[in-house]
């Protein structure tokens, strides 16, 4: 009977006898990188290094230049519908990551010793996936923009009476009792969507970049990247929340500008992404 025992395999025992035949088990958390903890001096090097990176790929510039122009030219054509112009302003923030793919390229060639172009490699670079990424954010977008109509141009554009342009919305909204809890109301909405987009963007096109980069026959798909990305967000969520904040602040100012200011802030931000995906992620 002994050596009947003996001869059964270890992996079909039901109960190891040595805690050493215990496989882990593999999940998301153990399969994805490393995820490092950051603290909130980390952000400001962030911003250093990218302020650095930006002079010295000063063809970046082209690319917040085109944002800056696109952006300009959607809020003309859509001042006169404030709902319109509204949601196009926060929905330009939540389309940042996406936009700044070809500027997180810029950085991986710098970070690599490599020589930067115009940064549009990345369009063979990625393939598909940067595709599927655009249309879960534009998807987003669609539904934060009919949110802003619904709540604005059809629940409250009575009780409001916005007649006119972007800047009429913000009197109307500040002067009455219901456009106040309008005001609110936008502003809650733009907290969850801006959320929402922050952690399922916040190092996703980075991770696309660098591990193929790494390796060209690499497997990261979208969802690892994507996982990777709320893995880094759940591990520092305090410091990462400065950080949106921080991204928001900025953009801020570049509204405050008429998006001049974005020709400069947009690329900047998009290497400090490069530079906090870096630190956020351990390749070892």
């Amino acid at each position: 009977m002994s050596e009947e025992k003996d001869d059964i395999p270890v992996e079909k025992r039901a109960y190891p006898e040595d805690l050493n035949e215990v496989e882990c088990e593999h999940t998301p958390e153990t399969e994805s990188p490393t995820i490092r903890t950051i603290e909130p001096d980390h952000l400001g090097t962030w911003l250093g290094k990218g302020w650095r990176d930006l002079w010295k790929t000063p063809v970046a510039l082209i690319h917040g230049l085109v944002i800056a122009i696109v952006g300009l030219v959607a809020l003309g054509l859509s001042w006169n519908e404030p709902w319109m112009a509204f949601a196009f302003l926060a929905g330009l923030l939540f389309l940042g990551p996406i936009l700044a793919v070809g500027v997180n390229f810029l950085a991986m060639q710098r970070d690599r010793g490599h020589a930067t172009g115009t940064g549009l490699g990345w369009v063979s670079h990625l393939g598909g996936s940067v595709w599927v990424f655009a249309l879960l954010l534009a998807l987003i977008f669609a539904i934060w923009a009919s949110f802003v109509w619904m709540w604005i141009a059809v629940l409250n554009i009575g009780e409001l009476g916005v007649t006119g342009q972007l800047h009429h919305l913000f009197g109307a909204m500040l002067s009455t009792g219901p456009g106040i809890i309008s005001l609110i109301g936008v502003v809650v909405a733009a907290v969850i969507f801006g959320l929402i987009v922050f952690m399922l963007s916040l190092i996703t096109v980075p991770a696309m970049i660098d591990q193929r980069a790494r390796d060209e026959a690499s497997q990261t798909t979208l969802f690892d990247a994507i996982g990777m990305s709320l893995k880094a967000f759940n591990h520092n969520r305090g410091t990462l929340l400065l950080w949106g904040l921080i991204i928001t602040a900025l953009f801020a100012v570049s509204v405050a500008t008429a998006l001049l200011a974005l020709t400069v802030i947009f690329p900047w931000l998009g290497f400090a992404m490069w530079h906090g995906y870096r630190d956020l992620i351990s390749t070892a």
